[in-house]
């Protein structure tokens, strides 16, 4: 699968909450990655936000996951 073929479905203010996110949607069985985490840690946050990105397949059960508040068991 190449770079273009994932989707973001999260833009993160900092790399940590970028990863908290991302171990959120694979502890749910949802491929996910970083991008532009190395270029986070060289420039200011501001300029480069953390993206959280999953194939087309699973972005609608990644967003889902997002939605719910974490820790909600229903």
């Amino acid at each position: 699968m190449t770079e273009a073929e994932w989707i973001v479905v999260y833009e993160a203010g900092s790399l940590i909450e970028a990863q908290m996110i991302q171990t959120r949607l694979q502890g749910e069985g949802i491929p996910a990655r970083l991008r532009y985490e190395a270029l986070h840690a060289v420039i200011a946050p501001v300029l480069s936000p953390v993206e959280v990105q999953v194939p087309p397949a699973w972005a609608e059960a990644a967003r889902r996951v997002l939605s719910e508040p974490e820790g909600f068991e229903g």
